[in-house]
């Protein structure tokens, strides 16, 4: 049985992510976990898992780059550019990943 997207709650963005992915890329592997029954629970461990390692490697790559509270307060734009592109490098890593 194929869930409907009508059936399926949106559980986030990695979730939706890696849904799409085994849709087109591995319907097997989809069709098993719909037959097993374990679809919601699948992409709620997913969803939570890049949820944290996104967090985490944002966190890492900014104590890396120097981009911290001190920063924020004395250039509170370069911060926000700083943080908006190191967010958006690590999405792209993580986008990667998961779809594959």
């Amino acid at each position: 049985m194929i869930y409907e997207d009508d059936d399926i709650p949106y559980l986030g963005m990695w979730a939706e992510l890696h849904k799409n992915y085994l849709l087109e890329e591995k319907p097997e592997d989809y069709a098993e976990i719909v037959e097993e029954k374990m679809l919601i629970e699948y992409l709620v461990a997913i969803e939570e898992h890049y949820s944290k390692k996104f967090d985490e490697l944002v966190e890492k790559q900014m104590e890396r780059e120097g981009v911290d509270e001190e920063l924020k307060i004395r250039n509170p734009l370069e911060w926000i550019g700083l943080v908006n592109n190191i967010r958006s490098c690590v999405k792209e890593i993580l986008i990667d990943e998961i779809c594959s």
